[in-house]
C-alpha cells in the first residue's frame, strides 16, 4: 500500500495537502512556506481532520503567515553558525554564487527583477546550492564524530533538500539529513543528528529512546525538540 495524496480546502486556511500513509499512527499537521501538510494513517475519517484543523485554526494562521517563503532581494541574508550568505551586484548577466569557509555570495546582475518569479526560483535554487555544499562538506563528518563518541553505528549518511523534517532514519540505519541543518544553532544540529543515532537503537521514541537520547544530549532532550520547533526547512 502506498502512500496517498489529495486536497482539502478549508473555509480559513485554504488548501491543504492530505498525505496518507501505511505507516502513520496519528494526524500531524506541518506548516512550510506558508502552506499546510497533513499527514494521517491511510485508513482515517476526514472528518476527524476537519475537527483537529478547526481547533487548531488560529495556531495555524499564525504558522502560516510566520513561513511564508521571504522575498530574496538585495537586503537578503542567511546567517547561522556554520553558514552565511549575502547579496551583491555584478556586471554578469545571470545569477552566480561563491564560497568559501561556509562564506557565500551570490551575484545578481544590477537589473535584477526581484518581483519576478522566475528570479525568486533561480535565486532560491542557488540558495540551495550553497546550502547543499556547505551541508556535504560538514553533516556527515559531524555525524561520524559524535557517532564515534557515543559508539553507535551506522550503515550510511545522505544529505537532501528535505523540507518535511530535519533528519529521518531507515530499518537498516541509513541516515538521511536536511541540508537546512547548516542553519541551525550548533547545539541543535547536534540534537538532530544525535536523535537520528538513536533511531539506529530505538526506531520508535519509546522511553527508552529518549532515555538514551537524555544520555547523549547530557541534557534534556525534549527542551531542545522545544527549541528546534522555532525553526523551519527554508527560508
Amino acid at each position: 500500500m502506498q502512500e496517498k495524496k489529495s486536497i482539502f480546502k478549508h473555509p480559513e486556511l485554504g488548501e491543504i495537502t492530505v498525505i496518507r500513509k501505511p505507516r502513520a499512527k496519528r494526524i500531524t499537521l506541518r506548516v512550510r512556506g506558508g502552506c499546510i501538510t497533513a499527514t494521517l494513517p491511510y485508513i482515517c475519517p476526514i472528518r476527524l481532520l476537519e475537527e483537529i484543523i478547526d481547533n487548531n485554526c488560529e495556531r495555524l494562521k499564525e504558522e502560516v503567515a510566520g513561513t511564508r517563503l521571504r522575498i530574496i532581494d538585495w537586503d537578503f541574508t542567511l546567517k547561522g553558525p556554520c553558514f552565511y550568505l549575502k547579496l551583491q551586484q555584478s556586471n554578469n548577466e545571470d545569477i552566480q554564487i561563491t564560497g568559501k569557509d561556509g562564506v557565500y555570495i551570490l551575484s545578481c546582475p544590477a537589473s535584477a527583477n526581484f518581483s519576478n518569479s522566475d528570479t525568486q526560483e533561480q535565486l532560491r535554487d542557488a540558495i540551495k546550492t550553497a546550502l547543499r555544499h556547505r551541508a556535504k562538506l560538514i553533516i556527515p563528518k559531524r555525524l561520524a564524530q559524535l557517532a564515534t563518541q557515543h559508539n553507535i553505528k551506522y550503515s550510511n549518511v545522505s544529505v537532501r533538500d528535505s523540507h518535511s523534517r530535519w533528519g529521518s532514519c531507515s530499518t537498516r540505519g541509513s541516515i538521511s539529513l536536511s541540508i537546512y541543518l547548516v542553519l541551525l544553532p550548533i547545539e541543535l544540529i547536534d540534537y538532530v543528528l544525535r536523535h537520528e543515532l538513536c533511531h539506529t537503537v530505538h526506531m520508535d521514541h519509546s522511553p527508552q529512546f529518549w532515555a538514551l537520547l537524555d544520555k547523549f544530549c547530557g541534557t534534556s532532550s525534549k527542551e531542545l525538540r522545544e527549541q528546534l520547533k522555532s525553526y523551519h526547512t527554508g527560508f
